[in-house]
């Protein structure tokens, strides 16, 4: 008798759970569907001489994430001469370096998916990603 009681009141938690969040957001969770920064080192640069870096996202575990809409945000300090442009999914570091330094700065990615509604505020299990890096300029 006590096993049943303790069964169904894991099925009514469960019930719950995908009547207030939504079955779409435990199918994210379960999955792993989150926002991800490649953590790959940008180039080091070279003061006077032409630089290009760059830092790609995508969605983990999602087929269809060039479907999402994503937004970066950087935080920190850009070596002088050097200059971003966000591109889709990636942000693209150029320009020429003026001054020696490491220069160590944050992206921080939002995602958004569209639907026949409008943007939905929650498409993934977690709707952002954080990573910091760091441009080294030399002589």
């Amino acid at each position: 008798m006590e096993r049943t009681t303790k069964t169904i009141r894991l099925c009514l938690s469960i019930c719950i759970l995908f009547l207030f969040s939504g079955c779409d957001e435990v199918y994210e969770c379960i999955f792993n569907i989150n926002p991800e920064i490649h953590d790959r080192p940008l180039e080091i640069g070279l003061v006077g001489e032409r630089y290009y870096g760059i830092i790609t996202a995508e969605i983990s575990n999602e087929v269809n994430d060039n479907d999402y809409f994503y937004d970066f945000d950087i935080i920190g300090e850009l070596p002088p001469g050097i200059f971003f442009d966000v591109n889709r999914r990636s942000i693209e570091f150029f320009g020429i370096p003026e001054e020696v330094g490491n220069y160590r700065f944050r992206v921080e990615l939002f995602v958004e998916s569209y639907d026949y509604d409008g943007f939905d505020g929650s498409p993934t299990c977690s709707d952002s990603a954080v990573r910091d890096f760091v441009i080294q300029v030399v002589d």
